[in-house]
């Protein structure tokens, strides 16, 4: 039964207006701030994208930071550490501009990124989806689309300050770097090749290659893989495609997970005999030998899924128009471990009707893949947004309405698994709640509006990996155009920072006393209800009183906020009430340091946003405040 899906009454009024089941099939419930897409799920009209700069959509998702980095282009991958930010790039890009490269960005103020310096070490100039972060190891490996290829690869220590990273060492690999995995324990890493010879031209073709980083400053090459050793009966299935795209391991490093790309022959896939059908799916080897340094080390057969296997997905068809794009290793909240997948079409980033409905077709979904018995994986669910399904491509061709596809994608935990963040090109950022494994839903969406040089009648799109900040629940991704962008989920339900909650008071260190408050802040229903609280502040030497009676907003740091940085440990509250007695709007940070006397005294800050120009705060010099998550 297709459960019962709530919309705002402002959203069941304008939806009255559309065609009969033209409403998107989204669990996303719109809020007075929202902007909605009206029609198909993910779906983009060519006559609003004709009609002037796109002005964006979005749904329980709000941009909160934009660092536009130049309006550059060519976005590549987005990486998070500490309070800081790192975005590649990739081809097009002019390699000889000071601009071009790995940009690092200060992340202490998420509502205000700020772009501090370019990377420009060999590998870093164009490090695209091959730029990872493992604890305090930063690694990147060049993308070159010429013919010749320059395999460079860099690595970075950023266990100081993450500002400043500093370069151990420059190599090269013993081929190309589409994409590529950095192991957990930062000792191993694998790059997968893409384009060149097929296998079938050339068998010493490399599918996998791997580097021994046990040695940060002397990396060396370890092994090369290709297809050919493969059981035979497995090597069948898999000649008649040219590229393996993505790769992943588990955190012991003794499991590979790659992605074989497949595709028509327009993704330099299949043949264009059409041979080889539903040749793309997960490749499961065991990499024991190389995770524990044995001597020759092999990657050995487990397993390949190919999408069409088990016949679950009739939209699916016979493979030949989807490619296998992105695998990475979770484990859900249910203790189970999965890959998320993703495809890849011919149709295209932008994925306009007549080539999705075409001789090419387009078929991309994304699924959730069970491999708790890794012999036999099994697809648990496919989420497959309305603009993606074969049923609706004559309504597509009818009224010129462009998809995209999901391509790359995110994750709120990657080892206690509930949402999974798709960048879906023309469909924006797509939040996909997967508690129910069984039954996917989606919450949330954004499509960020056009910029200066997005062309006219175009649409930017969404490109790399969405990166998910925990202690401040923010989420961090890029438009190819526009840079970096920050967002931020509207429903506490989905949003745990909006659950977290605060109280305390006391008087500020080195003054005296003379700055006294009380406050508290939490929303009801464990979190999920109404948002309500209060404060008092009296400043004696600013002769100043401040009561807050209404709470606008209480979620993770993400504001200017003095010394009060964004953590687990912190809480950003808005609200409304006085100064003095006159109406005015204030923000108010707060962070608890624990207790017991090692620990460093608690902090407040308070700013007038409206109606005033206070601002104070500062160390504690008594009370106590306290920040709970629920």
């Amino acid at each position: 039964m297709t459960p019962f899906r709530h919309f705002a009454p402002w959203a069941i009024a304008a939806a009255a207006a559309l065609p009969l089941g033209a409403q998107a099939e989204s669990f996303c419930v719109p809020g007075p701030d929202d902007r909605p897409e009206v029609g198909l799920q993910g779906s983009l009209p060519q006559a609003m994208l004709d009609a002037g700069p796109f002005q964006g959509q979005w749904c329980g998702l709000r941009q909160v930071g934009h660092e536009p980095l130049g309006l550059r282009g060519s976005f590549g991958d987005v990486q998070l550490i500490g309070r800081c930010a790192y975005a590649s790039m990739r081809d097009p890009s002019n390699l000889n501009l000071p601009t071009t490269g790995t940009s690092v960005i200060d992340m202490r103020v998420p509502a205000q990124p700020i772009w501090t310096q370019t990377l420009r070490t060999p590998a870093m100039q164009r490090a695209y989806s091959a730029l990872e972060i493992q604890k305090n190891i930063m690694v990147s490996a060049f993308k070159d689309f010429g013919p010749q290829g320059n395999n460079w690869f860099d690595i970075y220590d950023i266990s100081g300050d993450c500002l400043q990273p500093k370069h151990l060492a420059t190599t090269t690999t013993a081929s190309g770097n589409h994409d590529g995995w950095l192991t957990p324990d930062t000792n191993t890493y694998y790059g997968v090749p893409f384009g060149g010879q097929t296998i079938q031209q050339n068998p010493n073709r490399i599918d996998l290659h791997v580097l021994d980083m046990a040695d940060k400053a002397n990396p060396k090459q370890l092994m090369n893989w290709n297809r050919l050793q493969l059981p035979p009966e497995v090597q069948a299935r898999t000649l008649a495609t040219r590229n393996f795209h993505d790769v992943s391991t588990n955190d012991a490093g003794t499991r590979v997970y790659l992605a074989l790309y497949g595709g028509n022959n327009a993704l330099g896939g299949f043949p264009s005999d059409g041979s080889g059908r539903c040749a793309n799916g997960l490749l499961v080897l065991d990499s024991s030998d190389i995770a524990l340094r044995r001597p020759n080390p092999q990657l050995r057969y487990i397993s390949f899924l190919s999408w069409c296997d088990q016949q679950l997905d009739p939209d699916f068809g016979d493979g030949s128009t989807a490619a296998s794009h992105a695998t990475e290793y979770v484990i859900h909240e249910n203790g189970k471990e999965y890959i998320v997948s993703t495809d890849e079409s011919g149709a295209g980033l932008d994925g306009r009707a007549d080539r999705i409905c075409g001789s090419s077709g387009q078929r991309t979904f994304g699924r959730l893949i069970d491999i708790s018995d890794e012999k036999n994986p099994r697809v648990v669910s496919t989420f497959k947004p309305d603009i993606n399904k074969p049923e609706h491509c004559e309504k597509m061709l009818t009224e010129n309405i462009n998809a995209g596809m999901l391509h790359y994608i995110g994750f709120d935990n990657r080892y206690k698994l509930r949402l999974v963040y798709y960048a879906a090109a023309n469909q924006g950022i797509r939040v996909v709640d997967f508690r129910n494994p069984e039954n996917p839903r989606e919450v949330a969406y954004y499509k960020a509006p056009s910029v200066a040089t997005t062309d006219a009648g175009e649409n930017d799109f969404t490109r790399p990996d969405p990166r998910i900040d925990n202690e401040s629940c923010l989420i961090y991704t890029g438009w190819n155009q526009g840079g970096l962008r920050v967002l931020e989920l509207t429903n506490p339900e989905y949003n745990a920072c909006m659950r977290r909650e605060v109280e305390g008071g006391g008087f500020l260190a080195g003054n005296g006393s003379k700055v006294t408050f009380g406050l508290s802040a939490a929303r009801a229903s464990g979190g999920l209800g109404a948002l309500g609280g209060s404060m008092s502040l009296h400043d004696r030497a600013a002769n100043a009183r401040i009561e807050i009676a209404q709470m606008t907003y209480l979620s993770g740091v993400r504001d200017a906020c003095g010394g009060v940085l964004p953590g687990a440990n912190a809480v950003q509250f808005n609200g409304t009430g006085t100064y003095n007695g006159a109406p005015a709007s204030f923000r108010v940070c707060v962070q608890d340091n624990g207790e017991g006397a090692s620990a460093a005294a608690d902090q407040i800050h308070v700013a007038c946003t409206a109606g005033c120009s206070y601002s104070g705060g500062g160390a504690l010099g008594g009370g106590n405040l306290q920040v709970r998550q629920r």
